[in-house]
């Protein structure tokens, strides 16, 4: 499985679409519309150690305090340090906050600690979020940023960017998984080939790793990075695309690198072997790259070149030879591939709307730069400066204004597009399922210059030679439930004999040109159990939905993907994989393609649909297991789920998907899950809304669309209670007579579909 999505495009309008692990909700700790304070109380003397050995990582305790539009969090014990390279020397230094330094395993708002950066380079203090604002964007992984005030001991210290840490949540929340290797990789990060002893890779400079083990450090083992060099470096070039994909996932690297070319990323791998993580996912198997520190873009420059002009097929520097880039790019397929992502992605940034959200930040942050006196201790700047930093270079090492920059990088990169079409890309193919008693949904996201003729799954059972061909469609019906945005679905019904299958996905263009991908084919394995499985959780139940005794208990939903009912009596369910028959769900059924609450309340003495655990706030793993007829437990699914805000779930994105996502708003407990509700747009242009919330006896639903509507009305058990339908720019009166408690509207028009928690008193 391949775990990036990409955007959707047709030939003139750029569309999104989410990945398969979309970037988590912001919480108060990330959000962008607003300017939050915190507050850093710190003994004098321990304060005065810090700056008096600015190498130091060691942390003092702090009172923190978060103020966020006037409401403030209080946490008594947190470590506070300073953080970065060069920062460290600079007036405007950077510092770390971390929650779990005096709590072993605390989390805040779902984050271990906090990076507040100074960015004391950038006279706009927001190229860094701009750019982290970019990849959310385009769906890649991207670090949740913002701007927030910063007070030690009651003295202003100025306005900071508070960029999200990449560790074991990071990769938990976009890539389903946080037990593999995540390697930070710094100068001199070359990734060239040293010998087969993975110790090798171990080497230091600066006193530090250069691939820095930041997850399994107890293990160390680098084995698999050194696998990756290997294959990198010592593959011949006709085979190194077959080897490759086998192990690393290409497309997805290929879109960073045509990101960090887009907003003139140099601190990077290609250019100075610096700034990227590699994480080693052990849910597809796949090395992925992310990058960081992107601070140095959008115009800044310290080694005396051009990024706005510089060739785009040439942008590596091979004094600082990096294997990655000059492998990859040296194959034509890639080269192309990586230009129509570039052209992706110069389309979006010369939007308006992209220029506009660039200047709401600096609207945002203006008023609170001028009372910055740090802001101008290392380059003198002031809020002139900053005001100017989107139109005007600042002299020094900042040669372009933002805006002027992505003007001319557009220009200049399109002057400098090679002539040639790229072959259909293959990105984020998905099989969701994992037992031979149900179909497994394909899917898969699809792009091209051209019109695509025809995509496809190929697969072939483990240990039958025949491959068939399954033709996938984008009419809407399938996974994704949205025709024409580039993602194909059909179904693959197994033998309930099978072990597996093999397969690869194919895609043809209206010019004749063709992709397999990969170019040998994935194995995914199969069960002959139970095809019931962990389909949405919630860990913070604070009165979303209330279980029989009326109380808040923390839940999880089953899923049955079959067309007949489903009894469990071989399943149990645990969140100790050393118990695994904690919980026998014997007496219990699940309707066909229906779903099946349970409650994690502690109290099994009264209903037989209560476990006896809680789940924890802080994230875990729940798992599903059969037992066999010899006593043995084999597990049939399983979920390790991060932390997540309150009242929110996490959950498949859609019933059975392989995807998961956290629903921020709109949790579907005993309902189908409908993906994840995109409304900050829709409601900003067009504002169609329930009202009033909460409601007594009716309730109003405006529909300020220019469509028709079916709305439904579910109660908190996911029964209908009402259906109709509303005309465009109508208002529709809803009785609901039913008891009080929470209830879902969902409001669908064309393929967009809306719901809204509405509370009945």
């Amino acid at each position: 499985m391949r775990n990036l999505i990409l955007v959707s495009l047709g030939l003139i309008y750029l569309g999104v679409k989410a990945q398969s692990i979309p970037n988590p909700p912001r919480q108060v700790v990330y959000d962008n519309q607003t300017v939050s304070s915190i507050f850093i109380s710190i003994p004098p003397d321990s304060l005065a150690a810090i700056f008096n050995d600015v190498t130091s990582d060691k942390e003092y305790k702090s009172q923190f305090i978060f103020d966020h539009n006037g409401t403030k969090d209080t946490l008594e014990e947190v470590g506070f340090r300073l953080r970065g390279n060069t920062s460290r020397y600079s007036g405007k230094k950077s510092y770390k906050i971390s929650f779990n330094t005096y709590n072993s395993g605390k989390r805040w708002n779902g984050v271990k600690g906090l990076n507040i950066n100074g960015e004391h380079n950038d006279p706009s203090v927001s190229r860094a979020r701009i750019s982290w604002d970019l990849l959310d964007d385009m769906n890649l992984a991207s670090a949740r940023t913002n701007h927030i005030k910063l007070f030690i001991n009651n003295s202003y210290y100025g306005i900071y960017a508070n960029v999200e840490h990449i560790n074991d949540d990071f990769v938990l929340q976009r890539f389903g998984d946080d037990s593999g290797n995540l390697y930070k990789c710094l100068w001199p990060a070359t990734l060239e080939y040293i010998s087969n002893n993975p110790n090798d890779y171990k080497f230091t400079s600066g006193g530090r790793r250069a691939y820095d083990l930041k997850t399994n450090s107890i293990a160390d083992d680098y084995s698999d990075i050194s696998n990756f060099i290997n294959v990198l470096n010592n593959t011949s070039i006709a085979n190194l695309p077959c080897a490759l994909e086998s192990i690393f996932d290409v497309n997805e690297y290929l879109y960073y690198l045509a990101f960090e070319i887009a907003i003139g990323h140099w601190d990077n791998h290609a250019y100075n072997k610096n700034n990227f993580y590699l994480y080693q996912n052990p849910k597809d198997g796949l090395m992925h790259y992310i990058p960081f520190d992107l601070d140095n873009t959008l115009g800044i420059d310290w080694v005396g070149e051009d990024w706005a002009n510089r060739n785009i097929n040439n942008w590596g520097n091979i004094a600082n030879y990096n294997a990655l880039y000059q492998r990859v790019l040296s194959i034509p397929e890639y080269k192309f591939k990586m230009q129509l992502l570039l052209k992706v992605i110069l389309q979006h940034i010369t939007t308006n709307s992209f220029i506009n959200k660039g200047l709401n930040i600096r609207s945002q942050v203006s008023n609170h730069i001028k009372n910055d006196v740090f802001y101008a201790y290392d380059y003198g700047y002031d809020s002139v400066d900053f005001w100017q930093s989107w139109t005007s270079a600042a002299g020094g090492h900042v040669d372009y204004g933002i805006n002027t920059f992505i003007g001319i990088r557009n220009t200049s990169a399109t002057n400098q597009f090679l002539s040639g079409n790229s072959k259909p890309l293959l990105i984020g193919g998905l099989l969701s399922g994992k037992s031979n008693k149900a179909p497994i949904v394909a899917s898969v996201y699809a792009k091209d210059e051209s019109p695509l003729a025809q995509v496809g799954i190929n697969y072939r059972e483990v240990g039958n030679n025949n491959w068939t061909s399954v033709i996938l469609a984008d009419n809407g019906l399938g996974e994704d439930k949205i025709a024409g945005d580039g993602n194909y679905s059909g179904i693959i019904q197994p033998s309930i004999t099978s072990s597996g299958i093999e397969y690869y996905w194919t895609a043809l263009d209206i010019t004749g040109q063709s992709t397999n991908y990969p170019c040998s084919f994935d194995t995914h394995l199969l069960h002959s159990n139970s095809p019931v499985i962990i389909n949405e959780l919630m860990s913070k139940n604070n009165n979303y939905i209330l279980d029989q005794d009326g109380e808040d208990s923390d839940w999880i939903e089953l899923y049955n993907p079959t067309g007949t009912n489903q009894d469990l009596i071989n399943i149990y369910i645990s969140d100790k994989s050393s118990i695994p028959g904690l919980y026998h769900l014997k007496d219990l059924t699940i309707p066909a393609n229906g779903h099946l609450m349970l409650w994690a309340s502690s109290d099994t003495g009264q209903y037989d649909n209560h476990l006896p655990f809680k789940l924890s706030g802080n994230g875990e793993t729940v798992k599903l297991y059969s037992k066999e007829s010899n006593g043995s437990y084999v597990i049939i699914d399983q979920i390790k789920f991060p932390a997540i805000g309150t009242d929110q779930s996490f959950g498949r994105k859609y019933d059975g998907s392989a995807q998961w996502v956290t629903f921020k708003d709109y949790p579907t407990p005993n309902s189908s899950n409908s993906g994840i509700l995109n409304l900050d747009n829709e409601l900003r242009e067009n504002k169609p809304f329930p009202y009033p919330n909460p409601h007594s006896n009716y309730i109003y639903f405006n529909n300020t669309w220019n469509n028709n509507a079916d709305i439904y009305l579910h109660n908190q058990l996911g029964q209908l209670i009402y259906e109709g339908r509303i005309n465009a720019n109508q208002k529709l009166k809803i009785d609901n007579s039913g008891p009080s408690g929470m209830y879902i509207l969902t409001a669908k028009y064309m393929n967009n579909t809306f719901r809204f928690k509405l509370n009945k008193l």
